[in-house]
């Protein structure tokens, strides 16, 4: 992908008379070690110096002279353009398996960026220029300012659940967090305990000051790795924010089963969600929420409907399908009798039906689903079971992803289903008995991106650590 970015850049150099510019890097000293000031800090933006020239200023610094100027001259000049292209779009990789909308930021033109400020003398400046601006970016940045400046610290793996002040390796991997501001090992257990709950906030774990083996098993992951989550996450908020600028954005993410809509830097919307346990995994992608479908049917997939529904069905065909509000359908969509079904002949290999459950309160989606195309069949939606939001790990479905308050989320999308949504739950539920499927279609698409990052906001917009799932960070 970051070959695109280059590509684009030569023809708007080649043929843009503003882009064309030499930059004199060689005789122009200031704006020569500023740049090359940023690129040896590039760790403190999540990017890793040796990307950048870097063996050509390791010759420059050695005072080698040499006779390709420009040559060299140019090297940092396409340096340069990667470098901002990097702070303004993120490291460029492939984070989904589908991108269904092609999305690829553009919003800035990074050639004329960086010329302008070389002839504003603001060089320094440019990557606070570049960067997004919102609170969970800065709080990301913060994070890895901390830890970057701690990673050398020896941290011992913690293998004591004593909670005083001969526990060394607990004490420095605290201050290794940034979770204490100093490396303390008179702190009392009072305070200790305060600050162990802070890194039990942190991992998405019960704050009771306890040791315990979930909470021993994430402060003893390497610093590293840490690092990594966070540099990570902090290209991906890079990435996601020319789309942001120009609209709200839907980003859901797997392993903190969270929601966040935003436009420009705002958080216009959070809630909780649940998503694919790691048996029947939530799949990362980017499309666009097109419809908001009150009362919906649930076309349950072929999977759990030969796997879950049948062997159930066996028992007792006509109560089962009754119960449940099931319909049996042929494969050209035909209501069918359950009754001249011969259930007990079927079997995971032979069951050339569908079935389809009514709307209702009480339909596993709930009443409300955010439709949008996926090739996984996945959705966003409501579900009458709530009780599962309470959780920590909301890993609980086939894939798809349940949505806390999603009818607030559904009015913001679509003010249009407010007046179905506005009665108490009961009569809801009548409304939907009565209405049946209705379907409100966007007027504007929304873009939606399903993520898979460890290192990720909370509801504060602070910086978590939340359980890799699907086992994805190596």
């Amino acid at each position: 992908m970051k070959h695109w970015f280059f590509i684009t850049v030569f023809f708007l150099c080649m043929f843009s008379p503003a882009k064309a510019q030499h930059i004199p890097w060689l005789s122009d000293t200031s704006n020569r070690q500023i740049i090359c000031q940023l690129f040896a800090g590039a760790s403190r933006y999540g990017l890793d110096e040796k990307d950048y020239a870097y063996k050509t200023i390791l010759l420059l610094n050695s005072n080698i002279h040499t006779l390709d100027t420009l040559g060299i001259e140019q090297e940092l000049t396409n340096a340069a353009v990667s470098f901002f292209t990097d702070i303004a779009f993120g490291k460029q990789e492939n984070r989904v398996s589908y991108n269904g909308i092609n999305y690829h930021p553009n919003s800035l033109n990074i050639a004329d960026s960086l010329l302008g400020a070389i002839h504003t003398g603001s060089l320094a400046a440019l990557p606070e220029k570049l960067e997004p601006h919102h609170t969970i970016y800065r709080e990301l940045k913060k994070q890895l300012a901390v830890m970057e400046l701690n990673k050398d610290l020896a941290c011992p793996p913690i293998t004591s659940e004593a909670l005083d002040s001969n526990n060394h390796p607990l004490i420095e991997k605290l201050s290794q967090l940034g979770i204490t501001d100093t490396l303390d090992y008179g702190m009392d257990e009072d305070s200790l305990r305060i600050k162990l709950r802070i890194a039990q906030r942190m991992f998405e774990m019960m704050e009771d000051g306890k040791i315990r083996e979930g909470i021993l098993e994430e402060l003893n992951i390497p610093v590293q790795k840490r690092l990594y989550e966070v540099k990570h996450a902090l290209n991906t908020w890079r990435w996601l924010n020319s789309v942001q600028q120009e609209q709200g954005v839907i980003i859901v993410n797997i392993p903190a089963a969270n929601l966040f809509y935003m436009y420009r830097d705002s958080v216009l919307f959070y809630t909780r969600c649940i998503v694919g346990k790691p048996a029947t995994p939530t799949t990362p992608l980017v499309s666009q929420v097109h419809e908001v479908i009150l009362f919906p049917y649930w076309n349950v997939p072929h999977d759990i409907a030969v796997k879950e529904l049948l062997p159930a069905i066996k028992s007792a065909p006509l109560e089962y399908l009754d119960y449940g509000n099931y319909q049996v359908l042929d494969k050209n969509g035909k209501v069918l009798d359950p009754s001249s079904i011969h259930w007990q002949q079927l079997n995971r290999d032979n069951f050339p039906y569908k079935i389809r459950q009514l709307f209702g309160c009480d339909n596993a989606l709930g009443i409300i689903k955010l439709n949008f195309f996926s090739p996984y069949s996945t959705y966003l939606h409501d579900t009458p079971n709530k009780s599962y939001f309470l959780f920590n790990g909301r890993y609980f479905s086939h894939g798809c992803i349940r949505v806390e308050n999603v009818d607030e989320l559904a009015e913001m999308l679509e003010p249009g289903v407010h007046p179905y949504l506005a009665d108490t739950p009961a009569n809801v539920c009548d409304l939907a008995a009565d209405k049946g499927q209705l379907i409100f279609p966007l007027k504007k698409k929304v873009p939606l991106f399903i993520l898979y990052e460890v290192a990720w906001p909370g509801s504060n917009g602070a910086t978590r650590f939340y359980e890799d799932i699907y086992n994805k960070v190596k």
